[in-house]
């Protein structure tokens, strides 16, 4: 079935003639020799109702033209345009009538099951879907994400209140403190915020993984509790914790090696007077961290979406390898690299300028309370407690979203280079008009 289907008038009745009984010549170009009657079209569901008024309709009384896998056009009754018994001189095309507008030749409206429609998708609508996502997944989208800013901020609201403690005890400390004294100051500090680190990484990581399971599911219309996605994302959790490890060293490992480059040649006199040559190491080690960071940012999700066939017959599905993610997300950015880097970019900016307004937001009572004469009033606790908040609330709005459109956006992916619109639409018992198993070219 073609994109574009032809609009097709009904088959004229065989036994219809013309007025006058004879099968005359079409009374301009392009009519049928096959004329209706004097009294009008009529549709066969109408020819057994004499008393119906004379006019065009559609079959079964219906006002609208349906072409095969579209929409139906409607259009208005033709009535009052020509006498019945006089038809449009020869040769000349028929007038359209008093009122008739264009017809509505327009594509059938997308097949949407959930928060996507099944087709590639705009970067607009991967925005949307992230949205819309949250929206109708409230618990486990937003819950989980609280539980995990809370944790976080928790912990990082303590160790600010070490550090600021610890900042005042270095006033204390004669100027002639040695370097370990001045670490043994902050040695609680470090290792807080040292804890801080480790525990907010492996949340996110943990908390992605479970909302892509979400997304999912909310691509094919499904809504499911946060327990539901636990269960469902837990086997794979380790895994996906040492996935998102790796994926962190070899995005950083352009850097790792400039900086022991530098470390080296300093150590050993050899970078002096290369300042050059050491700014555009730097330069290419940013540009080859970036390439690294885009080309495996879907290896998440495609561990976490992706199967592969059992060995012997009638084993069950098994999920993707660390291995084998890592690769499915080079082939899906492969010829898309740029367009999978903005769509990123877009994202993260999104995200920062959310964070950045809920944040001012929360500080904004410091300025009617606090002592601007005083730079320690904004240190103190209140004042980070009060930050505190705003990271949740941020945190909480931007962590789901980040996962949400990193998610789609690997769906897109899929959907571009490998029709899986085809297969959501079966799984979500929906039909794409016009669509088959023939995967579309690659794009």
């Amino acid at each position: 079935m073609s994109d574009k289907p032809e609009w097709e008038r009904p088959d004229d009745d065989t036994d219809d003639r013309a007025p006058n009984g004879s099968r005359d010549r079409p009374p301009y170009p392009g009519w049928s020799a096959e004329q209706p009657p004097g009294q009008g079209w009529t549709s066969p569901a109408q020819r057994s109702h004499p008393q119906q008024q004379s006019g065009w309709t559609a079959p079964d009384q219906q006002s609208a033209w349906t072409a095969p896998g579209q929409q139906s056009w409607q259009t208005p009754g033709y009535t009052g345009a020509q006498q019945p018994d006089q038809p449009p001189p020869l040769g000349n095309p028929p007038t359209q009538p008093t009122g008739w507008g264009a017809p509505a030749w327009a594509p059938p409206p997308p097949v949407k099951p959930g928060v996507i429609p099944l087709r590639p998708l705009g970067v607009g609508e991967i925005l949307d879907g992230s949205v819309t996502t949250i929206r109708r997944n409230p618990g486990p989208m937003l819950g989980l994400s609280a539980v995990v800013a809370i944790i976080v901020q928790l912990i990082g609201l303590f160790a600010s209140w070490l550090m600021f403690r610890d900042l005042q005890a270095l006033e204390e400390l004669s100027p002639t403190a040695t370097p370990a004294e001045v670490l043994g100051v902050f040695s609680g500090t470090f290792g807080v915020f040292g804890v801080m680190a480790l525990v907010s990484w492996v949340a996110t990581v943990i908390l992605t993984g479970i909302l892509t399971v979400v997304v999912s599911r909310a691509v094919l219309g499904q809504n499911i509790t946060a327990g539901q996605a636990w269960a469902m994302a837990r086997p794979k959790l380790p895994k996906l914790l040492l996935l998102t490890l790796l994926y962190s060293l070899i995005a950083a490992t352009p850097g790792i090696g400039y900086t022991v480059i530098i470390a080296v040649a300093v150590a050993t006199g050899a970078g002096e007077g290369l300042i050059g040559l050491a700014i555009l190491l730097a330069l290419a080690a940013l540009v080859l961290s970036v390439w690294l960071y885009v080309r495996y940012a879907l290896a998440s999700p495609a561990f976490m979406l992706e199967s592969t066939a059992g060995r012997h017959t009638g084993e069950p599905a098994r999920p993707i390898g660390i291995g084998k993610a890592f690769r499915r997300s080079a082939e899906l950015v492969t010829k898309s690299w740029w367009r999978v880097f903005g769509i990123l970019i877009l994202v993260w900016i999104v995200a920062f300028i959310v964070s950045a307004v809920v944040d001012q937001l929360f500080s904004v009572p410091l300025y009617f309370f606090a002592d601007l004469s005083d730079p320690e009033s904004f240190t103190s606790f209140g004042a980070l407690t009060l930050s505190a908040l705003g990271g949740i609330v941020s945190t909480t709005i931007t962590a789901p979203f980040l996962a949400a459109a990193v998610a789609l956006l690997y769906i897109d992916r899929r959907i571009r280079r490998e029709a899986l619109d085809v297969e959501l639409a079966r799984a979500a018992g929906v039909t794409i008009p016009g669509r088959t198993d023939q995967p579309p070219p690659m794009q």
